[in-house]
């Protein structure tokens, strides 16, 4: 758990650990732990590095789940977590194959191809944190999960848009940019223009169209959760627009005491106080 401190600006220990049951909190560290591992071995550190970082976390991975453990804590609390869920290995390899994608980047032709990506990269290990947790209790969930995690990766995409192009990477899908006349060396030039505006403003509302959408779902009782996570994403779109053209300079980031009134109630009510 310690590992998760620092996650998504510290986030994640509210949203992924705080608010989950007792019971299932170590189930969830794991999972996270061992996504935000690889994702540190893409982003982060040097860039001629991390291909090297990736392959060999990638092998002991799949060693860890040969063996049925590891003395690696992170690794032998992942394989435990997949086994007792019955959590199926094509989550990790769709994971792995999304973030290889990453680190051999090339850009996305249209929002479908960003999509299939989004639901590699988060939408297995988003719906199976949702297992675990009880906050879903059957496919059909788990495929609403799946598709909601399109909205927030795509809201990270936004938000994280600085970063991104520091590491040559640009989300948006060219025919995107193609429909408001933006051309991609604008973007990674860092040029702020009124074209550029509607195209961040139409990104935004493709996630805030599908959670008005997600705000129709009724999950049964466990849809607090549910409705704070998509809050939880409704904070961070508001401040990417209210952020303006400093989404092309740093990234964005909203109040973290503004985050925690969203997800308050769910850890008071299963972490006794």
């Amino acid at each position: 758990m310690r590992e998760l401190d620092g996650a998504d600006g510290g986030t994640a220990r509210w949203h992924g650990l705080r608010s989950a049951p007792a019971a299932a909190r170590p189930h969830a560290a794991a999972l996270l732990a061992h996504g935000c591992r690889a994702d540190l071995c893409v982003d982060g550190g040097p860039v001629e590095d991390r291909q090297r970082r990736f392959a060999a976390f990638v092998e002991d991975t799949w060693a860890a789940f040969a063996a049925s453990g590891s003395h690696d804590p992170v690794l032998h609390a992942t394989v435990h977590t997949y086994r007792t869920f019955g959590i199926p290995l094509s989550v990790i390899e769709d994971m792995f194959s999304a973030m290889q994608r990453d680190l051999d980047f090339r850009d996305f032709t249209t929002f479908e191809e960003l999509r299939q990506w989004c639901m590699q990269m988060t939408g297995g290990s988003a719906a199976m944190i949702y297992r675990v947790t009880g906050a879903a209790t059957g496919f059909a969930d788990e495929l609403l999960v799946r598709e909601f995690s399109v909205a927030a990766q795509l809201t990270d995409a936004l938000r994280d848009l600085s970063e991104d192009l520091d590491d040559g990477r640009l989300y948006l899908p060219l025919e995107d940019l193609d429909r408001f006349h933006v051309r991609a060396e604008d973007i990674r030039a860092r040029r702020w223009t009124p074209a550029v505006a509607d195209l961040i403003a139409f990104e935004a509302e493709r996630v805030t169209g599908q959670l008005r959408k997600a705000a129709e779902v009724d999950l049964g009782p466990v849809s607090a959760f549910w409705h704070a996570h998509c809050e939880h994403v409704a904070l961070n779109i508001a401040a990417v627009l209210a952020t303006g053209q400093d989404v092309l300079h740093r990234p964005v980031q909203p109040p973290l005491g503004t985050l925690l009134q969203v997800w308050r109630p769910l850890m008071r009510a299963v972490i006794p106080c």
